[in-house]
């Protein structure tokens, strides 16, 4: 949510599933179906990924190295996107940030908030007129809740995380047919 200098509130929500495993994770938003619909009559012809509602695939190569990739499914291709581009689809190229959905090490950065309860830890830091507060689940090593805002009531941002059963295959494990092109080759 944010409250801009001109009095308009501005809301915005969405939900992501993400699935991941050993040096693997994919963020896919879950797109209406009214929404789906209009979509595919924009991509006719279209040749530019949309980062937005193609999935993200990264993996974790073993020089540390991350390969991330948007799955275009309606073209039936992966493409790789170069770290130069990571800011084009949302990526800040940071596989804590990926992988845990808030890295893990932000966390020494902040105080910790009471003792564990309920399998979670509660943080809490302050920069300026800004809060953040994560409750982090030690066990899974994820957050189960962040949260940010300003004093002043003009910016907050909250992420709520459930626990969901992984699909079978997972979903990297569907590409097989797909072509892989390179981002850089896509753009004007």
């Amino acid at each position: 949510m944010t409250l801009g200098r001109d009095g308009v509130k501005r809301e915005t929500t969405f939900t992501e599933r993400v699935y991941r495993r050993n040096g693997e994770v994919w963020t896919e938003r879950l797109i209406p179906a009214e929404a789906a619909v209009e979509a595919e009559h924009d991509h006719a012809g279209h040749n530019h990924p949309d980062a937005g509602s193609s999935p993200m695939w990264v993996r974790r190569q073993a020089d540390g190295s991350l390969d991330a990739r948007l799955v275009e499914r309606h073209q039936r291709r992966t493409v790789k996107v170069d770290p130069q581009y990571y800011g084009n689809i949302g990526f800040n190229g940071n596989w804590g940030s990926i992988f845990y959905l808030s890295d893990p090490q932000s966390l020494k950065k902040m105080r910790a908030v009471g003792a564990v309860s309920n399998g979670v830890q509660n943080y809490e830091s302050k920069r300026g007129d800004v809060t953040v507060r994560v409750s982090w689940d030690v066990k899974g090593q994820y957050p189960r809740r962040v949260e940010s805002s300003d004093t002043h009531g003009h910016v907050r941002r909250e992420t709520r995380v459930t626990l969901i059963e992984a699909p079978n295959p997972l979903p990297w494990k569907t590409l097989a047919g797909y072509a892989d092109v390179d981002y850089s080759d896509l753009l004007d």
